[in-house]
């Protein structure tokens, strides 16, 4: 026990210089606040952070049955009186629509707008009134009696948007947004700058990781005991759903605490002169012989608070000590390896007579430059293999040997297209592919993006891309080819001065990026870059595949290759030699990896030979529909002879109504359509392209046109 007690006394005896201090409180002091700021600025002024978290919670069983308790009370309340008799037949039902995905989108979406109505600098509400005016005279086209009830939305809308509330939100939000960059800066370079000043640096890095384990202890702590009494302060009913939405948000703070714990831990013992001169093997020995038999009334005091501590927590939640255990073990190896690692490659330069007696004791042969080598080969090997762990798990390196198939089994599904060229396939293709109310679009196509549309069994995507310039707020349009007369001409003059009035509200721009829009990206923008890594994504994970993207190019073609390149699609991407050339069988395009055909509307050349030509490769019907009545299988754009064959099958309006589509996608009224254009134009459409595409029967419409069995996704 000397030997301890000469180390401790070496301890005390160091110089700790005030300034040293001083920073390391100030350091923990900041590592708090940065704590709640970086949390702050991600769940509660981040609107997608904050409905993530909220679909988090209804995830929660407790969450689940409290919220639908609640709306079964309030329908029974409203309603009448002998709903009470069937009151378990609506709670199965209400829970049942709780938990499905469906709700959760629309959820999602639906908190997601109104968190970005209170929380940009133009409130949404202010864009309301521009988007009646884009509404109102396209809604008059089929029943102006509706349209006139849409009342005019005046001043008394717009003084939410004046309100001193919201301007106090606004500007708590931004210097939330100032200090999350700052504060991690000034807490990590306290800290730094608290072991940087002693001379001692290993007592100084002691104490830089006890602070850590203290700030985290304490914080857990609040958690902890701040969800205990939310939870009984709102009684026994409600108490279980709010620790589950406390769980939802503050889950992620908790979390990091713990890590930041037990890295605290892990640098105050490799610190620790009670470790010095130690190896691996000793180090658990070390521990015990402090735990047992502590040389100071400081060491038994803490012994003493630990004992309790952890019968407590056994008494009261075995499954969290258990928990804790199996973490703290996992912690010890990790250190006990790395610490046999560092033994091999530095050993601590003594500095006093203490160090001296503590190296002799310690003393070994001197290891050959081989085994230093192969240790420090090893530890980077750990390094890199982590790295390519987590890199691997995010979906962005590997997959490389996924690209081609073992063995050709099927092709889009079925066996049968293998052998048949892709102008004798029928795809199930979308329309405004990218416009999901899943991902915060105003008049969405569709309910969910790309990537879910893909794995639901989309094969067509018709997408538009346009050039927009990123704001705080949103994306401002680029107009097409910086005309306003051509946007008008397309789209009407209320229609672009409404657009123009939301971009002057979004704020100032910076540069310009493509993005996938319909008209206007003041409505609805996706980044290209991202749907193309979707893309990619899929044709790696699928690769018996084959997907069509037909664009509405409203950006020079040339950057849209580029953009696929970038994406590294362009590998993917099949070249047709030429409109007369016959098209290849889909198990050719799988075989030689090249399944991605990407066609455009208006480029007058190709900057790429795989970037085609659409309209000299492919044939369309009519798309500007305006009720059933008026479908047809003329000819549009294109040549006869293409052996290609869009058939557009939606009703054209700016708000696309998932009622059109459960009558226009109905199997009653999709295939005799499909079957009469087949008939006139003498060709099997290619691309069935709907909106709403999970409404109906597209998918089984299909595959009766390729003659099929339901594909196995």
């Amino acid at each position: 026990m000397s030997g301890v007690r000469d180390t401790l006394r070496l301890a005390r005896g160091a110089p700790l210089p005030v300034a040293s201090w001083l920073l390391l409180v100030a350091g923990a002091v900041l590592l708090v606040a940065a704590q709640w700021v970086l949390w702050a600025d991600e769940v509660l002024f981040d609107a997608d952070g904050f409905s993530e978290r909220a679909v988090r919670a209804l995830d929660d069983d407790d969450v689940q049955e409290y919220v639908s308790t609640v709306i079964v009370d309030t329908l029974i309340e409203e309603g009448s009186p002998d709903l009470i008799a069937a009151r378990p037949l609506i709670e199965a039902a209400v829970q049942a629509v709780i938990g499905s995905s469906p709700f959760e989108q629309l959820y999602e979406t639906a908190l997601r707008e109104t968190h970005r109505t209170l929380l940009s600098e133009d409130p949404i509400v202010l864009q309301i009134v521009d988007v009646s005016v884009v509404v109102k005279p396209t809604l008059a086209n089929f029943n102006p009696e509706l349209a006139e009830s849409i009342p005019d939305l005046d001043t008394e809308v717009l003084d939410l948007a004046e309100s001193e509330v919201v301007h106090a939100v606004l500007d708590i939000a931004e210097g939330v947004r100032v200090l999350a960059q700052v504060l991690p800066l000034l807490a990590v370079g306290a800290l730094a700058a608290s072991w940087a000043l002693p001379r001692g640096r290993r007592r100084a890095a002691m104490r830089v990781g006890i602070a850590l384990v203290v700030v985290a202890i304490l914080m857990v702590l609040l958690l902890d005991f701040s969800k205990a009494a939310i939870a009984a302060l709102v009684g026994e009913r409600a108490g279980a759903a709010a620790e589950g939405v406390w769980d939802a948000f503050l889950g992620d703070l908790r979390s990091w605490n713990l890590a930041i714990g037990a890295g605290g831990a892990l640098m105050a013992t490799a610190a620790s002169p009670w470790f010095a001169g130690l190896s691996p093997a000793q180090a658990p020995a070390r521990v015990w012989e402090l735990m047992t038999a502590p040389g100071s009334n400081a060491g038994r005091l803490l012994r003493a608070v630990i004992a309790v501590a952890v019968g407590w927590i056994a008494l009261v939640s075995p499954g969290d000590l258990v928990e804790f255990s199996v973490a703290l073990l996992g912690l010890a190896a990790v250190y006990l390896g790395l610490a046999e690692l560092v033994r091999l490659l530095w050993v601590e330069r003594t500095t006093t007579a203490e160090d001296l007696a503590r190296a002799a004791a310690a003393q070994r042969p001197r290891l050959s430059p081989v085994v230093r080598l192969a240790a420090l080969v090893a530890v980077i090997a750990v390094g890199v293999a982590t790295i390519g762990v987590l890199v691997s798990g995010l979906g962005i390196i590997g997959g490389a040997d996924r690209d081609t198939p073992a063995a050709l089994e099927a092709c889009n599904g079925h066996a049968e297209l293998c052998d048949r060229p892709l102008n004798e396939v029928a795809f199930a293709a979308t329309h405004n592919s990218m416009s999901a109310a899943s991902e915060g679009w105003f008049f969405a196509a569709h309910s969910d993006g790309i990537a879910e549309q893909l794995d639901h069994g989309i094969r067509g995507l018709l997408i538009d891309v346009w050039f927009g310039s990123p704001a705080r707020n949103g994306v401002s349009t680029e107009l097409l080819g910086g005309s306003r007369e051509v946007m008008v001409e397309r789209y009407g003059l209320e229609a672009v001065e409404s657009r123009e009035r939301i971009a002057a509200r979004l704020g100032p721009t910076s540069g310009r990026e493509l993005y996938l829009c319909h008209g206007f990206c003041e409505l609805g923008a996706t980044p290209l870059r991202e749907t193309l890594d979707d893309i990619r994504r899929f044709l790696v994970t699928n690769p018996a595949e084959v997907v069509i993207v037909f664009i509405q190019d409203e950006a020079p073609a040339a950057d849209i290759a580029a953009a696929f390149e970038d994406a590294g699609l362009d590998r993917y991407a099949y070249a047709h030699p030429g409109a007369a050339a016959p098209w290849p069988t889909l198990g050719e395009l799988v075989e030689r990896n090249e399944r991605l055909v990407v066609m455009t509307e208006n480029a007058p050349d190709a900057p790429v030979p795989w970037l085609h030509r659409g309209f000299e490769v492919a044939q369309e019907t009519p798309f500007r529909f305006h009720s059933v009545d008026d479908l047809s299988c003329e000819l549009n754009r294109g040549r006869a002879d293409a052996a290609l064959f869009l058939v557009n099958h939606w009703i054209e309006d700016i708000a696309p109504s998932p009622a059109d589509a459960e009558l226009l996608n109905a199997r009653d009224v999709l295939l005799p359509r499909l079957r009469q254009c087949e008939s006139e134009r003498g060709q099997l459409p290619n691309l069935v392209a709907v909106n709403f595409y999970r409404v109906g029967d597209l998918m089984a419409v299909v595959d009766e046109l390729n003659g099929v069995g339901t594909a196995s996704q």
